[in-house]
């Protein structure tokens, strides 16, 4: 018993030992003052958080394909991408159901439904720690009613929203960043992932 354990602890360090000799070294390259002169990596994001319309949780995930390297202000590290990308959502849903005998509109329920992203965001490197963006797009809403049989809300329709944000993320290297979110239409906790 106490081999195989050893074997395990010895795994795990080779392991851990691996993993930190490959991931790149954090690079001293980027400056609110300095512009960017290379190329932007394209992002994924996975989130997760609270969303406004219908009090409930809203996560998915977004791809950034960058679209100026160097963004709309010139002299500084800024750059901006077009997101796209699907969001799924529980949340608090006022319906009525066709067929309930009782009283159909008594009360909230949550219920599924789904959002599609497209945002322009554009990103402002402080430094390689520290970046923060603003987005402004458009969202088209699949709400609740098009996923329950029987089920109606004549107010829920297909239908699209205007998407503004602000965040920050922290770059924990060249790989990955925690991002936080705060707009319309949730607010959200994730992780990016720069890809190339």
């Amino acid at each position: 018993m106490t081999s195989r354990r050893n074997a395990w602890l010895v795994a795990l360090a080779l392991g851990v030992a691996t993993l930190t000799s490959a991931a790149p070294a954090a690079r001293a390259d980027h400056r609110i003052d300095q512009p960017f002169t290379g190329t932007r990596p394209f992002q994924l994001e996975f989130h997760g958080g609270l969303a406004w319309y219908g009090f409930g949780f809203a996560g998915g995930a977004r791809f950034g394909i960058p679209i100026l390297h160097n963004g709309f202000v010139p002299s500084i590290d800024n750059a901006v991408y077009i997101n796209f990308g699907g969001d799924f959502y529980f949340v608090d849903d006022w319906g009525c159901y066709r067929n309930d005998p009782g009283d159909p509109c008594a009360g909230h329920e949550y219920r599924f439904a789904m959002g599609f992203p497209v945002a322009l965001h554009w990103e402002f490197y402080f430094s390689d720690t520290w970046s923060a963006f603003a987005e402004l797009g458009f969202q088209v809403y699949l709400p609740p009613s098009l996923f329950y049989r029987g089920y109606v809300d004549y107010g829920d329709h297909v239908g699209a929203w205007v998407i503004a944000a602000v965040g920050g993320s922290l770059h924990l290297g060249d790989v990955v960043s925690l991002t936080l979110r705060v707009g319309n239409p949730y607010i959200s906790f994730g992780v990016t992932l720069n890809l190339g």
